[in-house]
């Protein structure tokens, strides 16, 4: 299958249905990594790119990283001494969430590679970056999938809260509780949007739970913003609703910051 040159990364908050996404993804026809988890997560921008420090990163060293991303995803070009020092300095420390034994084995996928016309990825955490990737890489796009803040806010995937939410609402003493991780789906998703304004053609911001209720509709646009020519609704039955859709009705949203709900209000009509 001859797809055109565009690499399709996806991400969001997790926990979102990037999932799907992905697995969608695979099925056109693209390569999304030697060293994949059970959510399809490719490892190997988790090594490079899932650590605090790369929103610190100056501009020849998250240019260094993201060459040795590409690289290794669309090539089999030997890797130079430098970049596998790289490679063996980001996997030799513990970090928030992944010990040094877990990075070290994603080393071990590294080796054997083929070229790679059609590639992306799918790591939710993408969105962190993804301003830095898309003014760096001219062919990429980027979907962004999202759940009800509420529902998200109640899930007990709250990771990124975890890693990013200190940094994010500038709290470094940031309780992991719903009403934060209803804060951080906010401020994420504002940014996003913002960022569509300045990538427009480029973002594709993909609404998980009206997937579950239109999938056609939605598939339909996903394939135009893929320029994919083939049927996509013949994927309609990788979609299945989570039992966690409006499990947000089940608690008080008392707890939650005003400024929150009125956002969340706006986009879902609660």
């Amino acid at each position: 299958m001859k797809l055109n040159k565009n690499i399709i990364s996806i991400g969001g908050v997790g926990g979102s249905g990037t999932r799907v996404i992905a697995q969608i993804l695979q099925e056109c026809g693209y390569f999304t990594g030697y060293d994949l988890n059970e959510s399809n997560d490719t490892l190997l921008f988790t090594l490079l790119f899932k650590r605090q420090n790369i929103l610190t990163l100056d501009n020849n060293e998250f240019e260094e990283a993201l060459n040795l991303f590409s690289k290794i995803m669309s090539s089999k070009e030997s890797l130079t001494q430098k970049e596998l020092t790289l490679l063996k300095g980001l996997a030799s420390k513990n970090r928030m969430l992944h010990d040094k034994e877990w990075l070290q084995e994603r080393l071990e996928f590294i080796n054997e590679r083929k070229l790679h016309e059609n590639w992306g990825w799918k790591e939710p955490n993408t969105h962190i970056v993804i301003e830095k990737l898309l003014k760096k890489m001219h062919s990429l796009k980027f979907v962004y999938v999202y759940r009800n803040g509420l529902d998200m806010a109640y899930s007990d995937n709250q990771n990124q809260l975890k890693l990013w939410g200190p940094i994010f609402l500038n709290d470094f003493n940031l309780d992991v509780n719903p009403k934060n991780s209803l804060k951080y789906w906010c401020i994420t998703h504002k940014r996003m949007l913002k960022l569509k304004e300045m990538f427009q053609n480029r973002i594709f911001i993909l609404d998980f739970d009206k997937l579950c209720n239109d999938s056609e509709d939605i598939l339909l646009k996903l394939a135009d913003f893929m320029d994919y020519k083939e049927d996509m609704l013949k994927f309609q039955t990788f979609i299945k609703a989570p039992k966690s859709i409006g499990r947000h009705k089940e608690h008080s949203l008392n707890d939650f910051d005003k400024e929150d709900l009125d956002y969340i209000h706006d986009i879902y009509q609660i």
